[in-house]
């Protein structure tokens, strides 16, 4: 049944409509791009979240994650996780530490940058008033008072102590004397400054400090009493004193002085006696919202306040940010990225733009990169919160603290909620969307399912119809249905966009099938970058006559001649999609015989993948077997053995030795921007140039971890003759590509880690991880890759540092099980070995925040930064801070 009318929104799926592009329906947002959806929900009272999927010219698609809130006029209360100072934890490990304090977490993110060598924070942090840690370099942070309020502020703190020391005097006897010193640092470890510094419990159980430093041990009557607060003093007594040592322990309720034995404090501290009076204090020397702050982090950039454009950049990664609309309210915002087909991520501009867009006046970026993490709690889903975003380590990242929203339980907690949620936004005309509903208390707290077909249906806007359980099943008509499902005094709506204008994408690239076979073809259509509800009836099938039949939901039945090839073909609308397919026997070529009419050696696997139009030969009926392949030729015949990627998706790599008119064009900007590969430096490719065996063996071993296909240990490595040879960055990957039966060593002995390959070599190893990958998937699917939406495996910038691909075997042929059968004239054959590339070194960085920035090589990660108390790294986003 179908009616129509309004109503009140409350729970919103709000897809930003606009004028037409080549797909029609999506709105141009500053920053982000070309906005498909906005999935947005109340999740806590005065609390909403967000899921943005936009397709950006430059980076291609992008996911973000938001919360807004406003928790000066809600129940709800922003907490800063206050683990150790020098702890790292994930954000699973924070929300489980809130809950165990009695607290229940509505959302949460990451937050400041932090050194990755001490886990330190850049900036001034504060939990509850207690100042936790003075940060390393702390400039701008965003605090927030006991109502909620939040306020960027520039931090200008002094720190500092007041006591008395034994002066010598001339006539050999000691002086009693006042002395006031400016502590450096609170809570953070030493650095090139050779500051004073002081540390209390919340650091950690021991200063953990190095080499030769005076550290004087202070008591005080408590816990709380040894806790820094602006315009609190701590009154401590001196306990004892380390005159030249390092690792002090700490107590509940202790304080260490602590300091280089060289620095310009250390004689004084030295001139302490136990038993005296010490009192240390913490003064906001401006007054400002940091000395009333009962939570305060910091963040790696400011980049816009209130019409100014503070910091500005356009390099791509992953964010973390936090914004402050003009109506008080607090955006917490994560964007994936560095997943080809997930999410590209974006600069420092592009991201502020977004966020200015949807009415930020302050966007500053916290720790970013693959720290970048979002926990929920969706109403009546989730018992706790949980990760909604896609991290691009491929799980969360321990860092060095959080911002997190949470409320006390049991506070009004009575009265029922509904929430509705929809399997897909979007959906052509025709197909079916299932709302699931279910029910929470006043607090959003999981109830449970609401009882299947007790809710009432109805469709206040649009056209369609729904059933009395929840399924929508869209009409003809392009637009939008508002569907509110009500019942017991409790109601939600949700929206759902409907669009003809899709891209068909077909889930298999290629079809070998004997006669008489049948497969179910599947096409993956979507809208821009989205995933839309489809049906296979939907579409219309054909295919040649000479190959089989096909039906109306895309069944494939081959025919009974074996040896044919023709093309199964889709359409909708205007839309149009073909598979090549191949009956029976595969494709041969001409040069796998030699004069005497023996076969090559290579045969069964060139001409197993070219029946599956995985491979082409060089000419007519020629494939050239025994000549030597490319970095080029080898990346795109990894890349055919995908189903269902766009490979000319995939954003421009930026090498300067591959030029949009060369064939390999797209298939390098897909390698790099998946992992597969990386450039041999950061200008250049070298697509032509011929590659190694240890080359190839990276370059498989990451396309394996690209489509999740696991490398099974079936041999065990030998002892290869010429071990040493291979080289740091491919041990790894050559031990794991020998050990699935995938290559073996030379008859010699050895590996020749550095021998170069041919197309035969090349052509059997593609064969043999295709046999793996089909057994370990024997379902054919969407794999990780640009153009598609299914999480990926993108790795950190810098990371890898490796590219490139080859393959070298000997005259024999190794089976996938890795028991050797011969082939042609060779006898017990070498098998297969692949690599992928040398050098990539990594970004290197200027001096670090008091310590130098070490340059990255061999593939090495981003440059890192050893110091604390120093001066500013020269190229923060390439710093050794966790980013």
């Amino acid at each position: 049944m179908m009616t129509k009318g309004r109503a009140r929104v409350a729970l919103c799926i709000a897809l930003l409509l606009a004028a037409a592009s080549v797909l029609t329906g999506f709105t141009r947002v500053d920053g982000i791009g070309n906005v498909y959806y906005s999935a947005d929900m109340e999740i806590f009272e005065g609390v909403s979240f967000s899921r943005v999927l936009a397709g950006n010219d430059a980076s291609g698609v992008e996911r973000a994650y938001i919360v807004t809130a406003d928790p000066s006029a809600s129940s709800i209360r922003p907490v800063v996780f206050s683990g150790e100072s020098s702890g790292r934890y994930v954000l699973d490990t924070m929300v489980g530490t809130l809950e165990a304090q009695g607290y229940k977490v509505v959302a949460g993110i990451n937050g400041d940058i932090f050194s990755t060598d001490s886990a330190c924070p850049r900036s001034l942090t504060i939990h509850d008033g207690v100042i936790q840690s003075s940060g390393y370099d702390s400039q701008f942070v965003i605090s927030f008072d006991s109502a909620g309020k939040a306020e960027l502020s520039w931090t200008n703190v002094n720190y500092g102590l007041s006591t008395q020391i034994f002066l010598p005097q001339e006539d050999g006897t000691y002086l009693l004397a006042p002395f006031n010193a400016n502590i450096g640092f609170f809570n953070v470890p030493h650095g090139a400054a050779k500051a004073l510094h002081l540390y209390n419990r919340t650091y950690g159980p021991s200063t953990m400090t190095s080499g030769d430093n005076v550290e004087v041990v202070l008591d005080t009557e408590s816990y709380d009493a040894a806790q820094l607060r602006f315009g609190r003093a701590i009154r401590a007594r001196v306990a004892w004193i380390q005159y030249s040592g390092a690792n002090t322990p700490i107590g509940d309720n202790q304080l260490v002085l602590s300091t280089d034995a060289d620095s310009a404090t250390a004689e004084a501290l030295r001139m302490m006696s136990p038993g005296m009076d010490v009192e240390i204090y913490a003064t906001d020397l401006d007054n400002g919202p940091i000395s009333r702050a009962s939570e305060c982090l910091g963040m790696y950039y400011l980049i816009y306040n209130n019409g100014t454009w503070v910091s500005t950049g356009e390099r791509v990664n992953p964010r973390t940010c936090i914004g402050i609309k003009r109506d008080g309210s607090v955006m917490l915002y994560v964007l994936d990225g560095r997943q080809a087909g997930v999410s590209g991520g974006l600069g420092l501009t592009d991201v502020a733009k977004h966020m200015i867009a949807l009415g930020c006046v302050v966007v500053a970026n916290l720790d970013g990169g693959g720290s970048s993490t979002m926990v929920v709690r969706e109403p009546g889903r989730d018992d706790r919160a949980v990760t909604k975003n896609s991290p691009s380590d491929g799980k969360q990242r321990a860092v060095a603290n959080g911002l997190f929203y949470v409320y006390r339980p049991g506070q009004n907690a009575g009265g029922q909620r509904l929430s509705v949620y929809q399997d897909n936004y979007l959906a052509m005309p025709g197909a079916s969307v299932q709302l699931t509903p279910y029910m929470t208390n006043a607090l959003y707290e999981k109830s449970g399912y609401y009882p299947a077909g007790n809710l009432t249906y109805s469709i206040l806007e649009g056209d369609g119809e729904v059933s009395r359980y929840g399924l929508f099943t869209a009409s003809e008509n392009e637009g939008v249905a508002v569907v509110q499902a009500s019942g017991d005094g409790v109601e939600a709506t949700v929206r759902i966009g409907v669009h003809k204008g899709v891209s068909l994408n077909p889930s298999q690239k290629s079809i070998f099938l004997e006669p008489g076979q049948t497969v179910d073809v599947n096409m993956n259509a979507t809208y821009g970058y989205s995933a839309i509800a489809q049906r296979d009836d939907l579409f219309t099938w054909e295919c040649d006559e000479n190959i089989g039949t096909i039906n109306e939901v895309g069944i494939f039945t081959a025919g009974e001649r074996t040896g044919t090839t023709g093309e199964i073909r889709v359409s909708y609308g205007n839309e149009r999609a073909a598979i090549p397919v191949q009956v029976g026997l595969p494709v041969t070529f001409d040069d796998l015989l030699d004069s005497l009419g023996n076969n090559h050696w290579a045969r069964p696997y060139i001409e197993g993948l070219a029946g599956r139009g995985l491979v082409n030969g060089v000419a007519d009926r020629q494939f050239a077997p025994d000549e030597v392949l490319t970095r080029a030729q080898f990346l795109a015949m990894l890349a055919k053995t995908l189903d269902g990627i766009d490979i000319n998706a995939a954003p421009q790599a930026g090498f300067t030795d591959v030029a949009m008119q060369d064939w390999y064009y797209a298939y390098v900007n897909w390698g790099f921007a998946t992992g597969v590969v990386r450039g041999v430096d950061e200008g250049h490719f070298e697509p032509g140039a011929e590659i190694t065996r240890e080359q190839m063996a990276v370059m498989l071993d990451n396309f394996a971890a690209l489509e999740r296909v696991p490398m099974p240990e079936l041999t065990s490595p030998p002892a290869f003759s010429d071990a040493e040879l291979i080289s740091q960055w491919s041990a790894g990957a050559v031990g794991k590509v020998v050990k699935a039966g995938l290559m073996n060593g030379l008859p010699e002995g050895g590996f020749e880690p550095q021998g170069v390959a041919t197309r035969a070599q090349a052509a059997k190893l593609a064969f043999l991880y295709f046999e793996l990958k089909n057994a370990t998937q024997p379902y054919p699917g969407f794999v990780p890759g640009y153009g598609q939406t299914l999480p990926g495996q993108g790795g950190d910038a810098g990371s890898e540092g490796i590219s490139g691909g080859g393959i070298s075997s000997g005259p024999g042929i190794s089976g996938p099980s890795g028991t050797g059968s011969t082939s042609g004239p060779g006898i017990g054959g070498s098998g297969a070995s692949d690599g992928s590339g040398v050098g990539g070194a990594g970004s290197s960085s200027g001096s670090g925040s008091g310590g130098s920035g070490a340059s990255g090589n061999g593939g090495a990660g981003a440059s890192d930064g050893s110091g604390i108390d120093g001066s500013e790294k020269q190229n923060p986003e390439d710093s050794g801070l966790m980013f």
